[in-house]
Order: C-alpha cells, then sequence, then structure tokens
C-alpha cells in the first residue's frame, strides 16, 4: 500500500512523536513502580493495594480498548494526541495532588483512559505514512517508546524520589509530557494522511459489523498471557529486589532499568525480523514465552538459593529480551490480517488483550504477596501464563498447517 499523495515521506519527527506517544501513558505506572516504597511509606497502603493502583489503570484501559480502537479510524491526529497526552498529564497532576489512596486509585482510571489510544493511534499513523516494507520495524521502535519510559524511570525516578519527594518527581514527568505534547502538535498534519478523509462521506451503517479473523483473536489471547507476566514483573521486580533480596532503593530500580534497556534493542530487533516476507509470528512468541519462562525460574530461585541474588539481573534481561517485545509482534500481526480501515478495530481487539493481562499481573501478584508474605507464589503464577502462551502458540501453528 502506497502512501497517499501530497505526503512526504516519514522522518525522524514523526518517529519522535510516535515513541513519545507510547511513552507517556505508562510513565504514571513505571514512575511510580520505580518509587514504590516511598510512596506505600508515604500512603500507608499494602503492597496488595500498591498492585491494585496499576490494576485499575490497565483494567480501565482494557474495558475500553474495542470502543476507542474503532474512534482512531475516525478521529483526527491532534485530537488524539490531545486526548493522550492531556489524558497523561491530568493523572500525573492529579496523583502528586492526591491527599490519599482514593484519590490517587482516580488518577489511575484517568491514566488508563489516556493511554488506550496510544496502540490504535499510532498503529494507524505507521500504516498511513510509512511504506508497508518499513512499517514493521517502524512499529518496533515505536513500541519501544514504553520501555524507554520505563527505562527513564527506573533510572531517575529513585533519585529524584528520594530528593525531592515522590510527588515532586511526578510534577517533573507532567512537565516533560507536556513538552512532548507542543512537538506532537507541530509535527503532525491535522489528519490521518489521508486527504479525502475530511470529504468523504461516512458509511452508511450496515445490517451487520464484519466479524474480526479469528487469528486477530488469538494474537490478543497470546498478548493476554504474557501481559500478565510483563506487568507483574515491570510493577513489583524493584520491590521483590528491596525486599526479598535486600538492594538498597536505587539499586532496585535499576532492575526495571536493565529490562527496559534489553526491552528497547528487541523490540528493534524482533520487528525486523517481522519485517521479512513470510515469518511467522507465532513461533517468535513461541520463543518469547520459552525465554520469559526461563525468567520467571531464575525469579523464583533467586531468594531460596543462598547467594543467588545476582540471578535477578540475567532475569531482568530475559524478561526485557523476551516478554517486553510481545506486543510488537502481536501488533504487527494484527495489523496484517486485516483491511487498512480496520487497523484501528484490529489493534484495540488485540490491545484489550494486552490491558486485561497487564491488569491482572500487578492484581494477582499484589494480592499473593499480601497472603502468603513472599514472591513465590507470584512467579509461579507468572511462570504457568508464560508457558500457556507457548501451548497457544503451538497450537495456533498447528491450526495454522491444517
Amino acid at each position: 500500500m502506497s502512501r497517499p499523495a501530497g505526503t512526504a515521506a516519514p522522518g525522524p519527527g514523526l518517529m519522535v512523536v510516535l515513541v513519545a506517544t507510547m511513552a507517556v501513558g505508562p510513565l504514571l505506572n513505571h514512575s511510580l513502580s520505580a518509587m514504590a516504597p516511598l510512596v506505600i511509606a508515604d500512603l500507608g497502603i499494602t503492597e496488595g493495594q500498591f498492585g491494585l493502583l496499576a490494576a485499575v489503570t490497565f483494567f480501565t484501559a482494557a474495558t475500553t480498548a474495542v470502543r476507542t480502537g474503532r474512534w482512531t479510524d475516525r478521529l483526527r491526529a491532534r485530537t488524539l494526541l490531545a486526548v493522550i497526552f492531556g489524558g497523561a498529564a491530568a493523572s500525573m497532576v492529579l496523583s502528586a495532588l492526591a491527599p490519599d489512596y482514593a484519590v490517587l486509585l482516580a488518577a489511575m482510571v484517568l491514566s488508563g483512559l489516556g493511554q488506550v489510544m496510544a496502540n490504535p493511534a499510532t498503529n494507524r499513523l505507521i500504516r498511513l505514512h510509512v511504506p508497508a516494507t518499513r512499517r514493521a520495524s517502524w512499529l518496533g521502535v515505536k513500541q519501544a517508546g514504553v520501555q524507554a519510559a520505563q527505562l527513564v524511570a527506573g533510572l531517575s525516578f529513585p533519585v529524584l524520589g528520594l530528593l525531592l519527594g515522590w510527588r515532586a518527581a511526578v510534577v517533573v514527568a507532567v512537565v516533560l509530557t507536556l513538552v512532548l505534547l507542543v512537538h506532537g502538535w507541530a509535527t503532525v498534519p491535522d489528519n490521518h494522511g489521508d486527504p479525502g478523509a475530511a470529504r468523504a462521506p461516512a458509511p452508511r451503517p450496515g445490517p451487520v459489523r464484519a466479524r474480526m479473523p479469528g487469528v486477530v483473536h488469538a494474537y490478543a489471547a497470546a498478548a493476554a498471557l504474557m501481559g500478565l507476566g510483563m506487568q507483574a514483573g515491570n510493577v513489583y521486580l524493584p520491590l521483590f529486589a528491596h525486599r526479598a533480596l535486600g538492594f538498597d532503593l536505587v539499586t532496585a530500580g535499576a532492575t526495571v532499568s536493565v529490562s527496559a534497556l534489553l526491552g528497547i534493542a528487541s523490540r528493534v530487533l524482533w520487528a525486523r525480523v517481522m519485517d521479512r516476507p513470510g515469518t511467522d509470528g507465532f513461533l517468535l512468541l513461541l520463543l518469547m514465552a520459552l525465554g520469559a519462562a526461563v525468567s520467571a525460574v531464575l525469579l523464583l530461585a533467586a531468594p531460596l538459593v543462598p547467594g543467588f541474588a545476582w540471578a535477578v539481573w540475567p532475569a531482568a534481561v530475559l524478561h526485557g529480551g523476551a516478554a517486553l517485545a510481545v506486543s510488537v509482534v502481536v501488533m504487527s500481526g494484527a495489523m496484517r490480517a486485516v483491511p487498512a480501515d480496520r487497523v484501528g478495530a484490529s489493534s484495540g481487539v488485540v490491545t484489550r488483550g494486552l490491558y486485561a493481562g497487564f491488569c491482572s499481573g500487578p492484581l494477582v501478584m499484589g494480592g499473593v504477596v499480601q497472603l502468603t508474605g513472599s514472591f513465590g507464589a507470584g512467579w509461579a503464577v507468572v511462570l504457568g501464563c508464560y508457558l500457556g502462551c507457548a501451548g497457544l502458540c503451538l497450537l495456533a501453528r498447528a491450526r495454522a498447517r491444517r
């Protein structure tokens, strides 16, 4: 599919907007995770209540993903940027001012509403502005925006939290988000790159909406299983390193920075593999699921074996190289399975699966830690989900061969 007439080849300015759009939504989650001991102590909450913060965000996103995915097929680009960046900034302001836990929960709901459009919106822009042979690579780079936010949060927010307090550290993130919004507004045209979009009459509603291909739902299921483990690690890995392994706050925060750094590189590399004609997305997901399972095994063993605390670092590497890159494969696969006018809708279906997993991960992990007093049972659940995803991929490949 060629670019619409009259549009320029995509450049670095558009890529910056795409990466930033993916980064600002989860920045609040990542910053709170990196400062988890400070937030828990300040609000006087339990580990389970802390996990509920991320779970509420992702539950909000999961329940609205399909509808908002359809909206992105119709709304103008600047409108989408205002919703995504504005929602992220508003949620950060509310969290920084939150007098108690209930208000912080409300801020996380607002964060979910703001970030849920990021995947469908950026996928739509890539489909319409980027040549077909480069789309998977662009998708991999823009998906790395999520891990860029995680990297920045893991490296900077523990230090900022200790120096300024966690609330003031979140205000710093607000300023950064607003600066990125200004750049995006100046860079992206006020449409989706289709000169005829504004003039075309709205299509008459048909009697029945076409069904989404089964492969899209399979990618969504894989995203849910991997997403659970992914966010359990993202939210609780620093707290696990601090509480169970005895790391100081800054070193514990660095564990997710290591994952994020590997996540950025792995998303780009896996995307290049997906760019190759005939690449089997479920085979890549199978390899990722097995790599992530090894990461979970290492986290299970780290506090149990004397002198084995160092295993958290290879676990963080595998978490970043395998689990954090899953969205590249599922999103690219979903984009391939539908025509251009349904990219937002298919992305919404996969995003719903992804956020369902994101919601479940912190909720399950926090609840297990609170009930058992240890992280072991939580990492066992994560391991089970990764192995379940591997089984799903084997079934999907067998069905495709038949």
